[in-house]
């Protein structure tokens, strides 16, 4: 066994005495709130271990650059300092002693670094090798609550930044609900981008809106803001987006911050590009509801054209002695443009009228209502049926606009003869089925109502319905309808064969049995136009 005097039990007992209080020294540091706070620590720790010695305690952020004093003893030689200042120290832990001064430099948990000085009480001897093992236990330590401080440092960043995220999240989930409401005053983009700005603490925000080089709309926040964007120096983040033709541009510039201008994060990224996104569906759902809206007031307004028409369009037509007379309409459309009557005259002589005017919906159902009118006033009294044609040229014209006409046939039938006075107006041909089978082409008139302010020269045929024959009268519905593969019904079927081969008990019989030949060519392709037809039989 060794004795109490053996160096090494001496050197034991001296390292033993002190773990406890290197222990004590341990629980200090760990409560260090920043790098000047642990060297001050660590400085009256060491003193304690070391009586008497000068420290100095210098730090450097990174592994090289000047160091920066944070204790100071004024005892240390400055040339030693010196002698640092340009020194890299390329391992974790650095210890030297050189006439009689101690250096430690230690390589901290964020890269920097720290160095410890120390000078031995002036007249005793220089440093033992117990006092270097406990000033490396201590530096140890140092190290540890270094890293905890920084780790404690980085999770109290990263919980601020984390509910500063909820924070962002929560706002964003706001601002959309807000941008969503189909009936806010303020614009959307315009309440985005001062959204933007405060949920990323921007200084300031741009929303543009242009229509290829032009700007439509440009809308600052805080308002009056001028903003450089020819500046090296700008900080910015941009989003944007394209709708109905024009471009709507959000930028935030300049991110504030206590240490002063910061770039922004890629959550400002994130978030400015969802708030973009938010406004984009916002005014895509502000459009929709208004193309809804817009939808709605026309189909109104369609819905009142077609009362109004159902009260034009006969519900039936007036029973002609000696005669079987069926006529029908079936609009391709709510409202349709095809218009056909039979008028009782007080001469006791019918007048057949059927008409198409170009187009469809609410604009060709007001000039039915016009024509409808025009021949309620004129057929009360005696007239001419060339007279006739060229007054509703005139008084169409004026009511209508420059592509928008009329085309019609009419006929006047004297019931006891079976004559009939005819003129078509640019209208498709009327047929009169003969006893022996053969087909009259009546076409004789003049051009369509409506086309030109002057009075058109019409001219009228007449022929006679002899009994058991027939007259079909029809729009271009009826030749003119599609199949799937836009082929005419009149280039498969034409409306004379038809009305050649096909015999039927009544006029109502032959319209019926026509229009299910039709339904039949054209399957399930849309009807594209009205269809109107009259047929007139002698018996």
């Amino acid at each position: 066994m060794k004795s109490q005097a053996d160096p090494d039990n001496s050197f034991t007992d001296r390292i033993s005495s002190r773990i406890e209080h290197l222990q004590e020294g341990f629980r200090k540091l760990s409560r260090s709130a920043g790098v000047a706070d642990i060297a001050k620590r660590f400085a009256e720790t060491a003193r304690e271990t070391l009586p008497g010695a000068a420290i100095d305690i210098v730090h450097r952020a990174g592994s090289s650059g000047e160091w920066t004093p944070l204790v100071e003893s004024g005892s240390v030689p400055v040339a030693v300092l010196k002698n640092i200042a340009g020194e890299k120290f390329t391992v974790p832990c650095t210890i030297r002693q050189e006439k009689g001064v101690l250096l430690i430099v230690q390589r901290l948990a964020d890269k920097s670094h720290l160095g410890l000085i120390l000078v031995p009480p002036k007249g005793g001897p220089a440093f033992s090798e117990a006092d270097v093992m406990s000033l490396r236990l201590l530096v140890q330590y140092l190290d540890n609550a270094y890293q905890d401080l920084v780790f404690r440092k980085n999770e109290k960043g990263l919980v601020f930044s984390l509910n500063h995220r909820i924070l962002q999240l929560n706002s964003l989930i706001e601002t959309g609900i807000e941008v969503a409401k189909l009936d806010h005053n303020e614009s959307p983009h315009h309440l985005a981008i001062v959204r933007a700005a405060s949920l990323t603490n921007a200084a300031r925000g741009v929303v543009t809106v242009s229509s290829g080089k032009d700007i439509v709309e440009e809308f600052t926040f805080p308002v009056g803001t001028v903003v450089d964007r020819t500046s090296r120096d700008m900080n910015s983040i941009v989003a944007s987006f394209s709708f109905l033709n024009n471009t709507y541009s959000f930028e935030l510039f300049d991110k504030e911050s206590r240490a002063g201008v910061t770039p922004f994060e890629e959550t400002d990224h994130l978030l400015l590009d969802a708030l973009a996104k938010q406004v984009h569906a916002s005014l895509e759902n502000r459009y929709l509801h208004e193309q809804a809206l817009e939808k709605q007031r026309i189909e109104q307004e369609m819905s009142v054209a077609a009362s109004i028409q159902q009260k034009i369009l006969p519900v039936g037509l007036p029973e002609i002695p000696g005669y079987d007379l069926f006529g029908t309409n079936i609009p391709s459309k709510s409202v349709g443009g095809d218009y056909y009557n039979c008028v009782p005259l007080h001469d006791g002589r019918f007048a057949i009228i059927i008409a198409d005017v170009a187009g469809k919906g609410v604009p060709a159902a007001l000039l039915v209502s016009s024509l409808h009118a025009y021949l309620s006033a004129y057929l009360e009294g005696s007239f001419a049926m060339t007279r006739l044609a060229a007054r509703l040229n005139k008084v169409l014209y004026n009511d209508s606009t420059a592509d928008k006409f009329v085309t019609a046939f009419f006929t006047i039938l004297t019931p006891e003869t079976g004559e009939l006075e005819c003129l078509s107006a640019g209208h498709n041909p009327s047929y009169l089925l003969r006893n022996d089978n053969s087909i009259v082409e009546l076409h004789t008139g003049g051009l369509p109502l409506g086309t030109i302010d002057m009075d058109l020269p019409y001219k009228s045929e007449r022929v006679t319905l002899e009994k058991g024959e027939k007259l079909f009268l029809y729009t271009d519905g009826v030749t003119e309808a599609e199949n799937e593969d836009h082929v005419l019904y009149e280039q498969d079927y034409p409306v004379t064969d038809f009305l050649k081969t096909h015999v039927a008990e009544s006029s109502e019989g032959f319209i019926g049995d026509l229009i299910a030949d039709i339904r039949k060519f054209t399957k399930s392709a849309p009807q594209n136009d009205d269809i109107t037809a009259i047929f007139l039989r002698r018996l």
